[in-house]
């Protein structure tokens, strides 16, 4: 799973949240190393959603791909939106992976001085933007970037913009408890099925027979859905299985 991270080799924040243009929002306007032209990198693998090019200037809505996990420890997907370059590079379905070239600093939109304006959003895109009480237009579910983009060990950061940023190597994925399956000796026949079908009678790929074994017993590796788990079998590989409580199966 990837870590977020923050989309700068060299973090220098110039404005931050709740101040002057970011007046009610949780934006940062990003420098880079200096006050020339640094590029701005995907903080994820993700996907063009939305460009907007206009008097305002040039702007990238772009979605993670997958669940990521974020520097506060959750795992969810994420939206950043990224303004201000000078050019627009990409089109909407563009796949970037984490770490290339996304966009750059620039002036687009009268901005003062190159810089990135950076948002982040929470979940995935649902929209352009919308306007808040103050008048800013602002990213929906917008979430405060510190506490979801890491920054990795080697990073330079030459201001910080006042916020606790985390390390990469700090954050680690959420520990889940784990469960036990056990099946019954009372059962003969047991459906399992391949990850990549729908859990019905029809599509089953093989059965287990916990009668054979005077009942059997898997870690529970995940859930597919409701009452559907994911266990590593020794003949069948990893697989779905079936187990609501009318079926028999306990859970511990």
């Amino acid at each position: 799973m990837e870590k977020a991270k923050f989309p700068m080799p060299t973090m220098t924040i110039t404005q931050g949240y709740d101040v002057g243009t970011h007046k009610g929002a949780y934006a940062l306007d990003l420098a880079g190393e200096d006050r020339g032209i640094d590029w701005v990198l995907a903080p994820f693998t993700g996907t063009i959603k939305q460009i907007l090019s206009a008097s305002y200037g040039n702007w990238y809505w772009f979605e993670s791909n997958e669940e990521v996990l974020c520097a506060n420890g959750e795992v969810t997907k994420l939206v950043v939106m990224f303004g201000h370059d000078n050019k627009v590079r990409h089109k909407v379905g563009d796949v970037i992976k984490q770490g290339e070239n996304l966009c750059a600093e620039g002036t687009s939109g009268n901005a003062t001085g190159n810089h990135c304006h950076l948002e982040v959003g929470k979940g995935e895109y649902v929209g352009t933007w919308y306007k808040n009480s103050n008048g800013v237009y602002m990213l929906y579910n917008a979430v405060k970037p510190n506490e979801y983009l890491c920054v990795p060990d080697n990073y330079v950061i030459q201001n910080d913009g006042g916020y606790t940023w985390k390390k990469e190597s700090e954050v680690t994925e959420p520990t889940v408890e784990s469960q036990k399956l056990i099946l019954p000796a009372t059962a003969t026949s047991w459906a399992v099925y391949d990850l990549k079908v729908a859990p019905i009678k029809e599509n089953a790929k093989a059965n287990l027979n916990p009668a054979k074994f005077g009942g059997l017993e898997y870690n529970i590796l995940g859930w597919t859905q409701p009452d559907v788990a994911i266990i590593q079998t020794r003949d069948f590989g990893k697989v779905q299985i079936y187990v609501a409580p009318s079926t028999g199966a306990i859970i511990q």
